[in-house]
């Protein structure tokens, strides 16, 4: 079974300000249950450029799995889900092909 690490970043406020924390947990949960895992990486700051010219100043968590390659679509969706409820204009997702995970 090949599989696929997923990184991806979650802002912990919207670009109103507002607190993102609730939908945070559903992603959370969402991959606890379509996955059996998840890694919480760490925070960071970071800047994009919204479609609109303006600078937007975010706080992000980084978040970390291994999912079988069939199943990333899975995880798209559950981004595209939280993407949905915020006004975030974009999801950071990377994704590395052919991972070898080990649990020793």
């Amino acid at each position: 079974m090949k599989r696929v690490k997923a990184t991806f970043f979650l802002p912990l406020r919207d670009n109103d300000n507002r607190d993102l924390t609730r939908e945070i947990s559903e992603v959370e949960d969402e991959c606890f249950l379509t996955f059996g895992a998840w890694t919480l990486a760490g925070f960071f700051k970071g800047v994009w450029r919204m479609e609109s010219g303006e600078r937007r100043i975010d706080t992000s968590a980084a978040y970390m799995l291994v999912v079988p390659e069939d199943q990333l679509d899975e995880l798209i969706a559950i981004l595209r889900q939280f993407k949905a409820k915020t006004t975030q204009e974009a999801i950071y997702l990377e994704v590395e092909h052919d991972v070898d995970l080990r649990l020793v």
